[in-house]
């Protein structure tokens, strides 16, 4: 479920294998998961409103996080805490979006089994409402192979990685792909392994209509050392070599990625 199911994976993760062999072909995926009433348009416009709740508001994104439990009802909405320097204003309207959705999200619906996921939304203070990324599309945006992008690199130890099936699983999925694209080139600092600093960073960005990432920012933190090394991988991920498509016609998406950094 893309920006709502939030694999966490640890940021000390290995995986033990051998080469795989690149992949060049990956097909377009249709949304698999969970749906808003009304479909994406409805959800884009309810998450607008919510940000104008407060009057003016001020610019920025926060990170709304929930759970979507059976059957499919949202509970526990909380927000994640920004990076810093973060405005009063700024967690004012947030705080102000998140009330509003709790008393106004509905329902969401599955084809599938009643289960329990983790869900994400982004609030957006600083776009028009005509220019929101959605949250989800009818097709997922299309990316090169990771696999390949990672075997390009001829690092020993993400070779040995590819070899697991496990892994290869999760590269194949557009969700888990990006998320553990960068996890396997993750580096916990020095600095704050010395200073013990763990915890889970949330970076967002776009898929533009031409598939190009773009607007990439850290919206959760565990500390700048952490939140800068998650930037900088996020910064190599590949375009997409197809934008996501809602009723036929490319439309711009927004990802949220979670990367979890535990000391062992």
């Amino acid at each position: 479920m893309k920006n709502l199911l939030l694999g966490i994976v640890a940021a000390t993760l290995l995986l033990a294998g051998a080469p795989a062999r690149a992949q060049t072909a990956v097909p377009a995926a249709a949304y698999a998961g969970p749906r808003f009433p009304g479909g994406p348009d409805s959800l884009r416009a309810l998450v607008y409103r919510a940000t104008r709740q407060a009057g003016t508001a001020p610019t920025g994104r926060v990170a709304l996080e929930f759970k979507l439990a059976a059957p499919q009802q949202a509970e526990s909405l909380r927000l994640v805490q920004p990076p810093r320097p973060v405005s009063k204003e700024l967690l004012a309207a947030a705080a102000a979006a998140q009330s509003y959705l709790r008393a106004h999200m509905p329902n969401w619906q599955s084809d599938g089994p009643n289960q329990s996921f983790r869900a994400m939304l982004t609030l957006d203070f600083t776009t028009a409402a005509a220019a929101q990324p959605y949250n989800y599309a009818d097709q997922e945006p299309v990316f090169p192979s990771l696999i390949a992008a990672l075997h390009t690199q001829r690092n020993p130890v993400l070779e040995r990685s590819m070899q697991s099936p496990a892994v290869q699983a999760r590269l194949a999925s557009p969700q888990m792909g990006l998320t553990t694209y960068i996890q396997m080139q993750t580096i916990y600092p020095v600095d704050a392994m010395r200073s013990r600093q763990q915890g889970q960073v949330l970076a967002y960005f776009e898929v533009a209509e031409s598939g190009a990432i773009e607007h990439l920012s850290i919206v959760g933190t565990a500390g700048s050392a952490l939140d800068a090394e998650v930037l900088r991988v996020a910064q190599t991920l590949p375009a997409a070599t197809a934008p996501a498509l809602l009723r036929g016609q490319p439309v711009r998406v927004y990802y949220v990625l979670p990367v979890t950094f535990r000391m062992q």
